[in-house]
């Protein structure tokens, strides 16, 4: 029999890149997703999203909606790793590009699609685009605190662009645009005037003026918000490598606008040259630039060039953000749907044996995890190795 993840029939990938070093960080949250879809009854992923006052609200979302596939299995679905998503080229001069290099930028970790027998992956249906952060619990800043963990979430520039065109493409009337535009529109003007879209200093000084009008898109347009961020969390002891036994996973994801408020957090109020507000005034200032470009009077002019996006000299391929455990959890540190708080949100509902029931046909022992030398040594010693005679 041939080593599988659960669910993952049809891919991008073959069978042996399944398994290969860093795509697994992808495919097995994809087949852990599906375990909770065949639970019986089926389980639901953790779901961070927003509320009507842009407050942060702690709910639950099933896999088919994740996926937006109701009525599918995780047998009809096409798991597309390292795709653009088609239907966001509508809102992109010139889509996506069409060499590999123009379009490489633009890829999300996973693109759902409808697979259909006799025609080719490109025509498949598009359901959902995610991006994939796989992040253990505890990390460096919260391992004193076992029993109120976090999880570092490191985001990449496309996560941002998503988020964008996610919400664009929610609108559905040449009204809902131009009041995007409208609402944006003061400061788009101050910073194009001071070419201050190039500039940190006058990016943290009209912050608190970026914050107000993105704060007022995402209350107006709360429930238009969707899946963006799987990220799944493994718990070890400690900061050891082995799981732990009782509370080994558990799968989250974010809306876009939740991940909206989480750089929101870390923009200053005030100029600054603090390297992490500056990361994060960057960060909503393309936010910005994307929404406002891809919110004209016509479909015609809703068109983001990316190429006239303009940040800071020397930013271009910064990455987005970064967030560590101690942020993560002070900020899901919410209300539920129904009320209540939620201190044990980062601490995993699912034992490590359930991995047996995800990896299928001795699949474990098709990866190939990248070779460290201190891990080398530390596994030496935790086997024996390392104090024995035959060292």
């Amino acid at each position: 029999m041939c080593a599988k993840l659960l669910g993952i029939e049809h891919s991008n990938h073959s069978n042996v890149k399944l398994w290969s070093k860093n795509v697994f960080n992808s495919t097995f949250p994809v087949a852990f997703a599906n375990y909770l879809w065949k639970c019986n009854p089926p389980q639901k992923v953790k779901y961070v999203t927003t509320d009507a006052n842009f407050n942060i609200v702690i709910d639950e979302i099933g896999v088919d909606e994740l996926f937006n596939c109701s009525g599918l299995k995780a047998e009809d679905l096409y798991f597309s790793f390292e795709d653009v998503f088609s239907p966001y080229e509508r809102f992109l001069e010139g889509g996506f590009g069409t060499t590999k290099r123009l379009r490489r930028a633009k890829k999300i970790d996973l693109v759902v699609k409808h697979f259909e027998e006799g025609k080719e992956p490109s025509n498949y249906e598009n359901l959902r685009a995610l991006e994939i952060k796989m992040t253990v619990v505890p990390d460096n800043s919260t391992i004193n605190t076992p029993n109120d963990p976090g999880s570092e979430i490191v985001i990449r520039p496309t996560t941002t662009l998503y988020a964008a065109l996610g919400l664009l493409d929610q609108c559905k009337f040449p009204k809902q645009f131009a009041d995007i535009k409208g609402t944006l529109h003061d400061i788009w003007i101050t910073l194009n005037d001071e070419n201050g879209w190039t500039r940190n200093a006058a990016l943290t000084e009209n912050s608190s003026k970026m914050k107000d009008a993105t704060e007022q898109i995402c209350k107006k347009y709360f429930k238009k918000q969707i899946p963006l961020l799987l990220q799944p969390i493994w718990k070890t002891n400690g900061q050891d490598h082995e799981l732990d036994k009782e509370h080994a996973l558990d799968l989250i994801a974010w809306s876009n606008l939740a991940y909206v408020k989480l750089f929101l957090t870390k923009v200053p109020n005030a100029q600054t040259d603090d390297p992490t507000a500056c990361r994060a005034a960057r960060c909503l200032s393309k936010f910005i630039q994307y929404l406002y470009a891809g919110s004209g009077n016509s479909d015609i002019d809703r068109r983001i060039n990316l190429k006239f996006i303009k940040v800071p000299d020397g930013y271009q391929t910064d990455k987005e953000l970064s967030v560590n455990g101690a942020g993560t959890r002070e900020f899901i540190k919410a209300r539920k749907k129904h009320g209540g708080y939620n201190n044990t949100y980062l601490i995993p509902r699912f034992p490590r044996k359930i991995l047996h029931s995800i990896i299928l046909e001795d699949g474990q022992k098709k990866l190939k995890p990248e070779r460290r030398f201190d891990q080398s040594i530390y596994i030496m010693d935790k086997t024996g190795l390392y104090d024995s005679t035959s060292f």
